[in-house]
């Protein structure tokens, strides 16, 4: 079984869009220039991160992810600073954070597009200065981190809604790569299987399978909105699925005529829910754009992607009063 970022499945491709992405990655993580990667999510940017690392000059010193958006946004200074003890109600001892954690090696921030305005004035001083203040205490501590951060594909139109600050954007993409999306890639569909497979196995508790020329071509005809994370997805679903009493080896197409029609049948058992409680068109469509501006934190453009539309199209939709839809009774 692959071990180690060095041979992360997530990184394996020969496809010349991804060929030219890992000869990019290369030469910047031999750098100490601040990395900035971008990309859909399931693309695979904390392995890139981990992979950077693993061969940077600072490859023998820690290395500290910190998700940012699974944080509650009252804790991230805290997280990421340190605190001294007493500095707010519930600071019983002395916390390091996040970034003296990573003194001499490497932090990378996830999904640092998410980060709230206020903090975004703080990261900018600790790439200015190389210090951090933790809370409460009476002077800055010096740091001496390789800064990484990972956002979605939206990042510039963050900073055009000004959302994020320019300066900040700037500090952070030094050196920018963008990961591309499955779709793009779909001749690493062999490669990234053959890698996947035994790992996908393993945290099922099966044996490993290979793949037949037709799943492959099944395979290929997906879009894979969910990228390699989805892929990862499938193949575990089609391995504990699968028949396993026939003595076969290898998994076929007709192991994975579940993908695409997994949400065939999620929007088949959503019509009929919706008729079935009378919700309107409107009052469904208001519902859902609402709902994606939450899952993106206030982000109009990440949501609007996530619908698939237009920002514009989608502030127009979710700004436009409720229309009585239902036909009149005579």
């Amino acid at each position: 079984m692959m071990t180690g970022p060095m041979s992360d499945p997530l990184l394996c491709g020969d496809s010349p869009v991804f060929r030219d992405f890992r000869a990019a990655l290369d030469r910047a993580a031999a750098s100490q220039a601040t990395l900035l990667l971008q990309g859909e999510s399931g693309t695979g940017k904390s392995a890139a991160a981990r992979y950077a690392h693993a061969l940077s000059p600072r490859a023998g010193g820690p290395l500290v992810s910190v998700a940012l958006a699974a944080l509650p946004e009252s804790l991230l200074e805290a997280e990421l600073f340190g605190h001294e003890q007493g500095a707010f109600t519930d600071a019983r001892r002395a916390r390091t954070g996040r970034f003296r954690a990573a003194h001499g090696g490497t932090l990378v921030l996830e999904d640092v597009d998410l980060l709230p305005k206020p903090l975004q004035v703080k990261l900018l001083r600790v790439l200015q200065e190389r210090v951090v203040e933790p809370l409460g205490a009476a002077q800055a501590v010096p740091v001496d981190v390789r800064v990484m951060a990972t956002a979605g594909p939206a990042l510039l139109e963050r900073v055009a809604e000004r959302a994020f600050r320019d300066d900040l954007y700037w500090r952070l993409s030094v050196v920018a790569l963008e990961l591309p999306p499955l779709r793009a890639r779909l001749a690493d569909l062999p490669v990234l299987c053959a890698a996947l497979l035994p790992e996908c196995a393993a945290r099922v508790g099966l044996p490993a399978r290979t793949l037949t020329a037709d799943a492959l071509e099944r395979l290929a005809r997906h879009s894979w909105p969910g990228n390699v994370r989805e892929l990862e997805n499938a193949l575990e679903h089609a391995l504990v699925l699968a028949p396993r009493d026939d003595g076969a080896a290898a998994l076929t197409a007709a192991d994975f005529e579940f993908v695409g029609a997994l949400r065939a049948q999620d929007l088949a058992d959503l019509a009929r829910m919706v008729l079935a409680r009378g919700v309107t068109l409107t009052e469904l469509e208001r519902a859902v754009l609402a709902r994606a501006l939450e899952e993106q934190r206030g982000n109009a453009s990440a949501a609007a992607r996530q619908v698939g539309l237009t920002r514009r199209a989608f502030e127009y939709r979710l700004a436009e009063p409720a229309r009585e839809t239902r036909a009149e009774e005579p």
